[in-house]
């Protein structure tokens, strides 16, 4: 579109996403005139997920400190990166002068708090406003969905749903989570609940949800027991009134009488482990097979599948992590040298004997079976025992994540953050089967990745535990499966021979992407006219994140991210002091467009 070396870009969603992309963008400008057009019905900064309409009871499941949209020193990057301000670095500076309750959560935060969702929007919506008044960039903020968009040689036209036009040299869709409609399965199952007289909760985003339908009392089934989960009790019990209370040391729940009760079932049968609430200031230990040259020797150059062939040699660098940093921060657990540790470790694997050799103490050998499924092959005669051993269980967590003694868990997590950058790497390159690639990435890796490393603040865990107390929320075991007969919802698990019976299900999961349902009308008018694709149920991007079309071409000036794409699953925030996929994601992305800029400057000179 333009004559001079300049860019003009429409961002499809306004959330943390599409601030690093712009911080990228302006990184890559060096003086250069940009032009921005951020689009998204709600506030720009915090998009939908982490708008401040919403209640301060939710919360991020991140520390303070491991907050930030910006990259710092550590990041490898081709784009200059500046300071890379925290959350908690930002409350400190600034959230003195923040009105209302939002000032005053800032006020009181400190770097180990858990920060309200509404506080979060406060801290990008800073971050954009940073950016905002950055020399040579004009940003647009528009209160608009995006509905179509048509690609010509110049450019791209975006239509609005306010019937406004927008000329673009690119534009990055964004959008975070998408709506869909329900699967036929879905549909026949909320039909059947309906025609019963029972009450179904369909998956959802938990703070869009509509739980008025759970009355005070009720026997409500909750399927899932992650993240959405924890959105959900916090909803129904603080949300409704209730409060809780110190009482000597431990955390008593006070019902306000309106809560359900909720019965709560998943194939692991245990909530996410608990957040790690101690600094830890490593060295993060390399990774040794989980590189892209050790899975080439390992593998060769065939398309890998994430199950079968990287498990198993994700579980055995996350034990050899373990192992280094309990031989180098407490050698006085361990009965011989890291040296000899290590060169066993290498030549094995299998090495459950070498644990048992070197380490003498249990709880300080990794097993990660026992981390992943901890409920499998218990078998309890009654529900009551089930509820004890599940609150000993998350007790003996809470624990250990908060004790220092134990850093090879930090070394783990870290581990983790490395793997998940690593399979980011995996799929941008095309290394994946197809069939790994749709199913596995966010399917079982991200279940995997979210259990250790991505668990609720340990302050819900403790709800959790007060509210098991009451009586509020009940465990129905591993591999739970629920079914509708005689009029009920009907709950069995492997765990007990117990059946559970509710009148109400909940389904506390975000919904399965699926591209052929969503209900994004853009999305849905590129389907329409193959000038998008799915992948394996998500948005057929390449390697370089551009949307690929049904006829396989891959557009030049139109591009993706995101978790409901076909490329690299990258959370949209980052852990300062690790070289998130993250800021990788969106320098490449700002890079590349910046080059076509270069590209239409020298075609129209």
């Amino acid at each position: 579109m333009s004559s001079t070396s300049s860019l003009s870009v429409v961002l499809v969603g306004a959330g943390p996403t599409a601030v690093g992309v712009l911080d990228r963008l302006l990184a890559h400008a060096a003086g250069r005139p940009l032009e921005v057009h951020l689009v998204d019905p709600h506030p720009a900064g915090g998009g939908r997920v982490w708008r401040s309409a919403q209640s301060s009871l939710l919360w991020a499941n991140s520390l303070a400190r491991d907050i930030t949209v910006l990259p710092d020193a550590s990041s490898t990057v081709a784009g200059p990166v500046g300071a890379g301000t925290t959350l908690s670095q930002w409350a400190e500076q600034a959230g003195g002068a923040l009105p209302g309750e939002v000032g005053a959560e800032a006020r009181r935060l400190t770097p180990d708090t858990f920060p309200s969702r509404p506080l979060v929007n406060a801290y990008l919506g800073w971050v954009l406003d940073s950016l905002a008044g950055a020399p040579g960039l004009v940003l647009h903020r528009r209160a608009t969905r995006v509905v179509d968009l048509v690609e010509h040689p110049g450019g791209v036209q975006v239509h609005l749903a306010d019937g406004g036009r927008l000329d673009a040299d690119a534009v990055v869709l964004a959008q975070g989570h998408l709506d869909r409609v329900p699967s036929a399965a879905e549909q026949a199952l909320g039909e059947a609940a309906c025609a019963a007289g029972l009450t179904h909760v369909p998956t959802g985003y938990t703070a869009d949800l509509d739980l008025g339908a759970l009355r005070p009392g009720e026997d409500v089934l909750v399927r899932g027991a992650g993240l959405a989960f924890v959105d959900l009790v916090t909803l129904l019990t603080g949300g409704r009134g209730g409060r809780f209370d110190e009482v000597g040391g431990r955390l008593v729940y006070r019902p306000s009488g309106r809560e359900p009760v909720l019965h709560v079932g998943s194939r692991r049968g245990t909530p996410y482990r608990a957040k790690l609430g101690y600094p830890w200031a490593g060295p993060p230990v390399p990774l040794t097979y989980v590189t892209p040259d050790a899975l080439t020797e390992r593998f060769g150059d065939r398309p890998l599948d994430l199950r079968a062939d990287l498990a198993p040699v994700i579980a055995r660098e996350l034990g050899r992590v373990a192992a280094a940093e309990l031989f180098r921060a407490h050698p006085e657990r361990v009965t011989m040298s890291w040296d000899a540790f290590a060169a066993r470790y290498d030549a094995t694997e299998d090495a459950a004997d070498l644990w048992v050799e070197a380490v003498p103490d249990p709880a300080d050998r990794f097993d990660v079976a026992a981390l992943d499924r901890p409920l499998a092959g218990r078998r309890f005669a009654d529900a009551e025992q089930l509820q004890h051993w599940v609150r000993e269980h998350v007790r003996a967590d809470l624990a250990r994540a908060a004790d220092p003694a134990y850093s090879q868990d930090q070394a783990v997590f870290t581990a983790l953050l490395h793997c998940h950058g690593a399979i980011a790497g995996l799929v941008r390159a095309g290394r994946l089967t197809p069939r790994s690639e749709r199913e596995d990435v966010g399917g079982w890796w991200m279940n995997f990745f979210s259990h250790l490393a991505s668990g609720p603040p340990s302050p819900r865990l403790r709800e959790l535990l007060a509210l098991g107390e009451a009586g509020v929320v009940r465990f129905t075991g591993a591999d739970t499966v629920v079914t509708l007969e005689a009029g009920r919802w009907v709950a069995r698990s492997a765990s007990t021979d117990e059946v559970t019976t509710a009148t109400a299900l909940v389904e506390a999961r975000v919904p399965d992407v699926d591209l052929a349902a969503t209900t994004d009308p853009l999305l849905t008018a590129l389907l329409a006219r193959g000038a998008a694709a799915p992948q394996g149920g998500r948005l057929h991007v390449d390697g370089d994140a551009r949307l690929v079309g049904a006829d396989g071409t891959a557009s030049e000036r139109v591009s993706a991210v995101g978790f409901w794409t076909s490329g690299a699953q990258v959370a949209a925030f980052a852990r300062p002091g690790t070289d998130a996929p993250f800021f990788h994601q969106n320098d490449a992305l700002a890079a590349r467009l910046w080059a076509s800029a270069q590209v239409d400057a020298v075609r129209a000179a």
